[in-house]
């Protein structure tokens, strides 16, 4: 389920940036628009990075540091 939501918020910011470049090309696009935009690309950085903190947290589990000791040992260090 994490995965799911988490491709959510990634697809979303994707969208919000498009989005976004398309807005700022157009002549009638006020700023109230431009701030409107700005907000919602913020709230889209920060669910990204939530994602990539949690992320970087499942990488920092025990079981991936287990993961990574026993795969360094079976093909060397690099």
């Amino acid at each position: 389920m994490a995965e799911r939501t988490e491709e959510h918020l990634i697809r979303a910011a994707r969208n919000d940036a498009a989005y976004a470049l398309v807005m700022v090309e157009r002549p009638e696009t006020t700023r109230a628009d431009l701030c409107l935009l700005v907000r919602k690309l913020a709230g889209a950085v920060n669910d990204v990075a939530s994602v990539a903190d949690l992320r970087g947290e499942r990488l920092n589990s025990p079981a991936a540091k287990a993961l990574e000791r026993a795969l360094l040992t079976a093909f060397g260090q690099r």
